[in-house]
């Protein structure tokens, strides 16, 4: 719970009644969660308008348990002792937007907070159920960034074959998530780490080259790899530090796909690349429920396997968002109750 803004220490556990569903909604005994840059942003109050929550708040995107008890009119195939994820993205269902079926674009939109506690209640409709074999750390780190991932990539660049696809910070949990959705497209890959850890950990996720972001030379490693043509599908999460960057090594008639800025949100370009190069720049928000629902197909199956970095258990949320500042953790926090 916060209940005002500022450093981790706002980060308190209180207890509180354990919430009823209503109609439509689950009652989820929480198994799991992980911590979001996402998090840390609203605990911080960030100014943007999408970011702002009432408070007192119970922080928390990433919903992983079992159903407790569902509310009326509820599809009977969720069951109790079901075990579920839940999409955080939740549009108004009213709009102009929303009554076309387009859904990632509701101006309307929430995101749903409150998967830092003992339970927590859903709308049924944003629920999908996970298979017995799929590990609770695997399913908790996959929410947030796996549905952004498939939107970024799927959704709005229309991943294919034929792509090279440049990933920044290939170990965090957007970047593993990206790479992974990439190749399951067949695309060809290039991720970025910073430290030696970090490259030797992106190994293990097997694209086909790997360079760090900090060299000089990053750039032109990448242009010679792909033979001067460049990355025709840029994931792009960091903002400030690599804007420049990005659009010098997109390809001509490439695609920036952009849902981050963990660097920093005032960047700096120069937009001459940007039109002589014909790119197109895509702005992406988490993703619908076609995405989950194509995308937990995959986490059932065992094919994907979100990077983990740390386990820790809920009392410890104030270390979780120390630890996610400080930057040092390779892959997802994860938060077990």
């Amino acid at each position: 719970m916060i209940r005002k803004h500022g450093e981790p220490g706002v980060l308190r556990l209180e207890d509180i009644a354990v919430p009823e569903p209503g109609e439509g909604e689950l009652l989820v005994k929480m198994l799991s969660t992980s911590v979001n840059h996402r998090d840390v942003w609203i605990r911080k109050g960030h100014p943007h308008p999408a970011y702002y929550v009432d408070l007192p708040t119970v922080l928390g995107v990433d919903v992983c348990g079992v159903i407790e008890k569902a509310g009326k009119g509820v599809d009977p195939a969720f069951k109790e002792g079901n075990r579920v994820i839940a999409n955080p993205y939740i549009p108004c269902g009213k709009c102009e937007r929303c009554r076309r079926g387009e859904f990632q674009y509701c101006p309307y939109f929430t995101v749903y907070n409150g998967s830092y506690a003992e339970y927590a209640v859903i709308p049924a409709n944003n629920a999908v159920i996970l298979a017995d074999s799929v590990p609770i750390a695997h399913a908790a780190a996959f929410p947030n960034s796996y549905i952004t991932a498939w939107q970024m990539l799927v959704g709005k660049a229309s991943v294919g074959p034929a792509d090279t696809v440049f990933v920044w910070a290939g170990t965090s949990g957007l970047g593993s998530a990206a790479i992974e959705v990439a190749k399951l497209a067949g695309a060809k890959v290039i991720a970025s780490a910073g430290t030696e850890a970090k490259l030797s950990m992106l190994e293990s996720y097997q694209p086909d080259l790997i360079v760090d972001h900090y060299k000089p030379d990053m750039v032109e490693r990448v242009m010679d790899y792909t033979e001067g043509r460049g990355a025709s599908i840029v994931f792009e999460h960091v903002g400030k530090a690599s804007w420049q960057r990005t659009l010098e090594l997109c390809a001509y008639g490439g695609t920036i796909v952009t849902a981050g800025a963990t660097s920093g949100d005032e960047v700096v370009m120069d937009i001459t690349y940007a039109f002589v190069k014909q790119i197109r720049v895509l702005g992406s928000r988490l993703g619908t429920m076609k995405d989950l629902s194509d995308s937990v197909r995959h986490l059932n199956s065992g094919y994907f396997k979100p990077l983990i970095g740390k386990t820790l258990p809920l009392e410890d949320i104030v270390q979780a968002h120390e630890l996610m500042e400080a930057g040092g953790i390779i892959g997802k926090i994860i938060l077990e109750y």
